[in-house]
């Protein structure tokens, strides 16, 4: 049997090989070329990529730490989401391989997501099977995703190079496949259930003012409204065709949704802590057929006033998770939080990446918390905000005498306060120039010298650093010395802008509502729909500190206890019944144009300046090579090899 099985697999890539053959792949182009935006690739496509994310995280917590990546790419071929260990991903980079880039056939010869694709069968393809020789270094096992009317869907992937650890990859690939067709097979199910119900109960849904769910007679939910989805801090893809009580344990009020409880004659109630650790009650009235039928249930989700201090929600004891603090479920959140949890433990040196407001220091106290340093001291220092002629002082120490106004026997500097322990160099791009060498000194000797002084002092510290600015660019310019680059670019983490984090926005907000409602004494009975609309709308330039004073903002000017976006911020807020006008209007921003502009500008140079060469330009301009080549689509301009 097992005889005939890999016949059967040589037989199909002999024919994917005489495809590749008629539609002139070249084999000694492994690369990916077409690779696009998320907007351009179609709703079918965003709507996998929320659907598989769980189903991604679970098949990777089984093959963690053995050199191998997931992917799940839509019926086309193009990439929708990938998780994996750090080796993989770097190989995966020089590939292109990664989100957004096309893996059929056509595109790069044989391999087994595009054949899979196209033969509609499970499949390994390892090393010399591959028809591009770029990927003879990989073996890759996938499995088609069939919708429930038996259409070619997506595909599940578990890839790695030749010498990772490949044991049952297939069967997982297989395992992940089946899962993503049972979630969607879910999904369409409460499709048609939503489409069969009474247009009342679809009318109440979108016009309330509070969560609701619409669910069917057997307790699965049909239909999410968008506030319910933000109070429960659940996409509502995922939601949709789920079973109520994954939400509220509902253990004894089964019988309430199918008429076979007096319960069902007047609705139901029942008060649990919920997603987030929020406590929220779910009051569940019947919906009954013209005969009396029992065909489900509404149920309104609140939010539930403390009995002591209506501003107060009932909370657990915070978790240990030292990376709890970082909230969201975005794919770019998640890596970014995966890889600081990798390095943590280690005493590498760190250099996160993002723009102001993302939460660097956040991440960078998590990446201390969870180190073996946790129990040493954590000191942050803002390199922008030290005059220039205080710095070495303030990061060095001096002796007593050093200059005028020092302090009887001196002073301590920030490398001796963090000595066993962690080091946060905040805008380490604004540290002057001259400095810079007698950073990268202590650095690479592991002591210093104070001001005035001649006794060096060892120093034990693990340093992280940070910047909103393209370091790469600014070594070019000269305002950045090359090698002290090299030193703190050890493990590059990127934080994403928070108008790339997609529902993460509505989840923050939720999460200051609570803990801002706290502070100021103010209860928060109701949020309208049109805050979360104006919340969603905004493209949010200062990221999630920005989110949060407009919160505080709307929080502390609510006329009572509803929350509407009448008391948001004026940049952040839409006039009711204009909120697409409004957003038409951000669209043409002078700012954003203006930013693109001068984005375009600085690809155009780095791209000439380093003659076309993909890997140099993307070094430079500090980002991947799937999105320089992305960027340079967009731009018009040709991508050489």
């Amino acid at each position: 049997m097992r005889g005939r099985v890999s016949l059967q697999v040589q037989e199909l890539i002999r024919q994917s090989w005489s495809r590749c053959l008629e539609h002139g792949v070249d084999p000694a182009k492994g690369k990916c070329w077409d690779i696009r935006y998320e907007e351009d690739l179609g709703e079918e496509y965003r709507f996998l990529k929320e659907l598989t994310r769980d189903v991604q995280a679970e098949i990777y917590g089984l093959i963690r730490n053995r050199g191998l990546l997931v992917t799940v790419s839509d019926r086309r071929g193009y990439l929708a989401g990938m998780l994996g260990d750090l080796k993989a991903l770097r190989a995966a980079d020089k590939l292109n391989f990664g989100p957004g880039a096309n893996w059929g056939e056509t595109s790069v010869g044989t391999n087994a997501i595009g054949t899979a694709l196209r033969c509609a069968h499970v499949l390994q393809v390892q090393g010399r099977e591959h028809f591009c020789e770029t990927h003879h270094g990989w073996i890759c096992s996938a499995a088609p995703v069939f919708d429930w009317n038996g259409e070619l869907f997506a595909c599940f992937d578990i890839s790695g190079p030749l010498d990772s650890n490949h044991h049952r990859a297939l069967d997982l690939a297989m395992h992940g496949a089946r899962l993503i067709e049972s979630r969607l097979y879910r999904f369409r199910a409460a499709q048609e259930a939503a489409a069969l119900s009474s247009p009342i109960v679809h009318a109440a849904l979108q016009a309330a003012r509070a969560g609701l769910l619409y669910v069917d007679s057997s307790g699965r939910i049909v239909d999410v409204n968008p506030v319910a989805s933000a109070l429960l801090g659940v996409p509502r893809e995922r939601m949709t065709g789920a079973r109520l009580e994954e939400f509220f344990p509902l253990k004894g009020s089964q019988s309430a949704f199918s008429g076979r409880s007096s319960k069902a004659e007047a609705g139901f109630e029942v008060t649990v802590p919920c997603h987030r650790s929020k406590a929220l009650k779910a009051d569940a009235f019947p919906v009954t057929s013209p005969n009396g039928s029992a065909q489900g249930a509404l149920v309104l989700i609140e939010e539930v006033p403390s009995p002591i201090k209506t501003t107060h929600w009932v909370r657990p004891a915070p978790p240990d998770d030292p990376f709890r603090h970082l909230l969201g479920h975005s794919a770019a959140l998640r890596e970014a939080v995966e890889l600081a949890r990798r390095v943590a433990p280690t005493d590498t040196t760190v250099l996160l990446v993002g723009e102001s407001g993302t939460g660097k220091e956040i991440l960078a106290k998590a990446v201390h918390a969870a180190s073996r340093r946790s129990a040493g001291p954590f000191v942050a220092v803002n390199c922008g905000a030290i005059p220039s002629g205080l710095i070495q002082s303030v990061l060095f120490g001096y002796v007593e005498g050093a200059f005028t106004g020092a302090r009887r026997g001196g002073s301590p500097g920030k490398f001796e306060q963090a000595n066993g322990g962690t080091l946060f160099l905040d805008e380490i791009a604004e540290m002057p120039l001259d400095m810079q060498v007698n950073l990268l000194r202590v650095l690479e000797e592991g002591q210093v010298t104070r001001v005035g002084g001649t006794r060096p002092v060892a120093v034990d510290v693990r340093i992280i650093a940070a910047t909103h600015r393209d370091l790469a660019l600014r070594v070019r310019e000269g305002l950045f010395r090359e090698d002290l680059y090299y030193r703190l670019n050890v493990v590059r983490i990127v934080l994403p802008p928070l108008r790339e984090r997609g529902e993460d926005v509505l989840l923050l907000a939720r999460h200051f509502i609570e803990l801002i409602s706290r502070k100021l004494d103010r209860s928060v009975r109701v949020i309208l729909p049109s805050f979360y609309r104006a919340v969603a709308a905004h493209r949010w330039p200062g990221n999630v500190r920005e989110l949060r004073h407009a919160v505080e903002a709307a929080v502390a000017l609510m006329p009572g206890d509803v929350l509407g976006e009448e008391t948001l911020p004026d940049h952040v807020r839409c006039p009711p019944g204009t909120e697409a006008k409004a957003g038409e209007e951000r669209e043409v921003e002078p700012m954003r144009f203006d930013l693109r502009a001068v984005e375009a500008e600085t690809i155009r140079r780095a791209y000439a300046h380093f003659h076309g060469n993909i890997t140099e330009t993307a070094r430079a301009l500090g980002i991947g090579r799937n999105t320089l080549y992305a960027k340079l689509r967009k731009l018009g301009m040709p991508a050489a090899c």
